[in-house]
């Protein structure tokens, strides 16, 4: 057996799911564990088809996904997706699953492609969500009296809104955030919590998709990462390869990925 059947007949056998789109949008590859999650028994049948519009052509409200906005498929030309907080595959009978997933180019005969790994996340939601349930009710309980003046989903706006408003300013971090808003920083931990993420990480985010944005219009990396609010290269980068899975400067190259 070649090194080439030994390499497919892996690829096929393995149970995530895996294919690959080309140049025009097209799938030109899937192995069965793929298939089967998006509703086809047999793989060959998906060859050829509009990879966007077979399993991407609705976000989770129903609402349509149009092509140019899709992160795998940009004007018909497969991109290095990067990180998206709600993303969802629709399988062949219309039912919808969250998906986490990963990309990476490919070189074909003719065109580049994208190798597109990815898995249904329902699962891990559902226990997220009730873990995080369980926490918000034992701090509810023993929540301040200014917190406990405000719905949940308000405070929350309040506390998004002033991160995503003032996060390019180095000093801010969650303490400040709480006091700021007259809460106690665990409370505001565990409002954070409750939607899976933390104060720290979203303060993060917001700095980095900032980064990413100057990166893509041009700036130097290190210039970059200093105007979205990072105190030092090292920082920006570690925290830049852990959020899209590379470096700076691997992301300037084309090649990104989405945990």
């Amino acid at each position: 057996m070649s090194f080439d059947q030994f390499a497919a007949q892996v690829l096929e056998r393995l149970p995530s799911p895996v294919w690959v789109v080309q140049g025009d949008g097209e799938i030109a590859f899937a192995n069965t564990a793929a298939a089967v999650e998006v509703g086809w028994s047999d793989p060959r049948k998906l060859l050829g088809m509009p990879s966007h519009e077979t399993v991407h052509h609705s976000r989770a409200d129903g609402s349509e996904y149009p092509r140019d906005a899709c992160l795998v498929l940009r004007n018909g030309t497969p991109m290095p997706c990067t990180r998206q907080s709600d993303e969802w595959f629709v399988r062949r009978d219309g039912s919808m699953f969250p998906i986490a997933w990963s990309c990476a180019p490919i070189e074909m005969n003719s065109t580049r492609g994208m190798v597109v790994a990815f898995r249904d996340v329902s699962v891990d939601r559902e226990r997220s969500r009730l873990r995080h349930e369980g926490q918000w009710e034992a701090i509810r309980a023993a929540a301040p009296r200014p917190a406990a003046a405000l719905s949940r989903a308000l405070l929350m706006d309040r506390l998004r809104g002033f991160i995503r408003e003032n996060a390019l300013d180095p000093a801010l971090d969650p303490a400040l955030v709480a006091k700021t808003h007259h809460i106690s920083l665990r409370l505001l931990q565990g409002l954070f919590a409750d939607e899976g993420s933390s104060p720290a990480r979203f303060i993060r985010d917001e700095r980095l998709s900032h980064a990413r944005l100057l990166l893509e219009k041009g700036e130097p990396i290190s210039r970059a990462g200093m105007l979205s609010g990072f105190s030092d290269l090292g920082t920006f980068t570690r925290a830049f390869r852990r959020r899209f899975g590379c470096t700076p400067s691997a992301f300037l190259r084309g090649y990104r990925t989405l945990p």
